[in-house]
């Protein structure tokens, strides 16, 4: 159920229990996906869970932190603070509205740290509880050995694109481009502007449309999962 779609009486009525959220990203994605590749995949995935158990879908937060892509044309990189303030803000009228879990699914690597803030603000000031998740990170991990390692527009995020919207993957311009980052956290624009000498890491040329679809039904899978634990916890 998407909110947006609902009328007034609807979701007066509606379960609004358990919702889903979108936080992604409008940045460059090599020269073969599009730049809101990071709303669109979580976007896929949250509407096939919420179909499965008939949740409530929130509209998705489109812009996120982008420090890393920001010297490439069409990157939006907005300041951390203020995307944790405004995710603060919706997970606040989500609780005013009667949901009790928010599931955040997160679409890319920038907004990890606003989000987290954000939900452990929020969930030690309220009665919202609140899962955050990077779908790329923490689910589907059963399949990602038919991966190499997860990149920036690279070989899993390609093929998740194929599975979604084929038509929308300009496969003529994948490439590949390896970059080692180092196993500690780092933060440094010296090394973003050593590592991303393009808006790419890893080979999207192996990208298939096939391996993508795996991905996704083993993402959406372990979601339905998680949710299922996650209400067992609060005692839904």
């Amino acid at each position: 159920m998407k909110i947006t779609e609902l009328t007034g009486i609807q979701f007066d009525t509606e379960d609004k229990g358990t919702a889903l959220i979108v936080v992604g990203s409008v940045e460059r994605h090599g020269d073969h996906l599009p730049l809101g590749t990071d709303g669109i995949i979580p976007k896929y995935i949250v509407e096939k869970v919420a179909a499965e158990l008939n949740l409530l879908v929130l509209p998705p937060i489109w812009y996120g932190s982008c420090k890393s892509m920001r010297n490439f044309p069409g990157t939006f990189d907005i300041d951390p603070d203020a995307l944790s303030k405004y995710v603060r803000s919706v997970m606040l009228e989500a609780n005013r509205n009667g949901v009790r879990l928010l599931v955040v699914i997160n679409g890319h690597g920038g907004n990890s740290v606003p989000i987290s803030m954000a939900a452990r603000d929020i969930s030690s000031k309220t009665d919202l509880s609140i899962i955050v998740l990077d779908w790329w990170k923490e689910l589907g991990t059963g399949v990602a050995g038919t991966f190499s390692a997860p990149g920036h527009a690279g070989e899993d995020e390609t093929s998740a694109m194929l599975a979604i919207n084929e038509e929308s993957v300009k496969m003529k311009y994948a490439k590949m481009h390896d970059a080692v980052f180092p196993k500690f956290r780092f933060y440094s624009r010296a090394l973003d502007l050593k590592l991303y000498g393009i808006a790419l890491t890893g080979d999207a040329r192996k990208a298939t449309k096939e391996k993508g679809e795996v991905l996704l039904k083993a993402v959406v899978q372990d979601l339905v999962k998680l949710i299922k634990e996650a209400q067992g916890l609060i005692k839904f």
